[in-house]
């Protein structure tokens, strides 16, 4: 009787022990199923795509940040209100006006 007493003791503990584990476990499993799906991949890409368009906000940023720096855009503002016409450009090109183009034919004669 005393001997059933320890076995029973003993299976206990073991049924114990082996629950824990197999609760460890689970959440590897849960999550190796997971990383499988197609829901996963789905954040992933989201996740992805988010942290280009945070780089490139700020190399936007800082491109404009370098380029106020040099002058480039003061001087591309102050020769865009005066008119100025720069190099290779028509002046509905320069103006982005597609009214005064001519539907290609000066981009055409230069090809």
């Amino acid at each position: 009787m005393r001997d059933q007493q320890i076995l029973e003791a003993e299976n206990k503990k073991l049924q114990s022990m082996l629950s824990e584990k197999e609760a460890q476990q689970l959440p590897s499993a849960v999550i190796e199923e997971f990383k499988k799906s197609y829901a996963f991949k789905i954040i992933i890409e989201d996740h992805v795509q988010e942290a280009r368009n945070h780089i490139y906000d700020l190399d936007v940023k800082a491109l404009e940040v370098e380029c106020t720096e040099d002058g480039v855009i003061r001087g591309f503002m102050k020769g865009h209100k005066t008119g100025a016409e720069i190099e290779g450009l028509t002046s509905s090109q320069a103006s982005g006006d597609p009214s005064s183009d001519s539907g290609g034919e000066e981009l055409e004669s230069e090809l």
